[in-house]
């Protein structure tokens, strides 16, 4: 992996809802608006503190380490889509790695947002 590029003083960014087994989580991934790739990822639990939500900042700081190191975003879905934990499998790595899917098919195709959080919604309801 390439040395971490520095963070620009400016992203566009996408927040994405997410109800999980815990909870509400809000997971934000802000794209260079130059190049369109997908540069950091934010996550907030619906509620505020608790280990969940000391765990996620973790996790978001080394996706995002990763990504401005030459990560691609799809080695981040791999490695989170499909976990599970003791309450089944809509956890919040899962949607997390849907989130991060759904910014990368809007900016590989030009499609709402919306549409397309709507479009991964009915696929993993069949």
């Amino acid at each position: 992996m390439s040395p971490k590029s520095p963070r620009p003083g400016k992203l566009a960014g996408y927040t994405i809802e997410q109800q999980t087994h815990c909870g509400k989580i809000f997971v934000t991934v802000n794209c260079d608006p130059d190049t369109n790739t997908i540069l950091e990822v934010l996550i907030r639990f619906g509620r505020a503190g608790g280990c969940g939500s000391a765990m996620a900042d973790g996790i978001a700081k080394l996706i995002s380490y990763g990504l401005r190191s030459g990560m691609e975003p799809s080695d981040a879905i791999k490695a989170l889509a499909g976990i599970g934990c003791h309450r089944g499998a809509n956890t919040c790595l899962h949607n997390i790695s849907d989130a991060i899917s759904c910014v990368m098919e809007t900016l590989e195709t030009g499609k709402d947002i919306n549409d397309t959080i709507e479009d991964f919604a009915n696929a993993e309801a069949l």
